[in-house]
């Protein structure tokens, strides 16, 4: 009798642990899908590239680093025409090649989207390489950027 109650509590409790939640999502769930996307920065919208896994249990907290990629440096500058330029170095922390693909969307001085959306553009990350990603907006009035990473496919 006390063997099954001891069965019964040790579910109870493992089903309760696999229950949690991290801000909304229950079991484990990429940290970066719950976060909002500031002005002037680099996402990976593809959470296989770089995440972090957070799973709670009645034992704590396990945290699990994916990372096959990261950026080492980043920046924005004016072209000669007034236009706003962005780029980023992307590291490869992989033993093989990999493709990404990166989008920039901009947005003027409101923080307002300026439908001056760039098309998926790929770049080729060597094994345990760097590579550039670099992309310039169409018109004068970009003042923000907010640039989207994923693997290619």
């Amino acid at each position: 009798m006390k063997r099954k109650l001891l069965i019964a509590a040790g579910i109870a409790l493992t089903l309760a642990g696999c229950g949690s939640t991290q801000n909304g999502y229950s079991g484990a769930h990429p940290v970066q899908r719950t976060t909002t996307n500031e002005m002037n920065t680099i996402v990976f919208i593809d959470h296989n590239l770089n995440r972090t896994d957070i799973t709670k249990s009645f034992l704590g907290e396990r945290v699990r680093d994916t990372v096959k990629v990261t950026l080492d440096r980043s920046g924005i500058s004016n072209t000669a025409t007034g236009q706003l330029e962005v780029w980023t170095m992307i590291r490869n922390r992989t033993d093989y090649d990999l493709q990404i693909e990166g989008k920039a969307l901009f947005f003027d001085a409101n923080q307002a989207p300026l439908m001056d959306e760039s098309m998926w553009r790929r770049v080729y990350v060597p094994a345990n390489g760097t590579a550039i990603y670099k992309e310039t907006s169409l018109n004068d009035r970009a003042e923000y950027f907010l640039v989207e990473l994923r693997e290619g496919r």
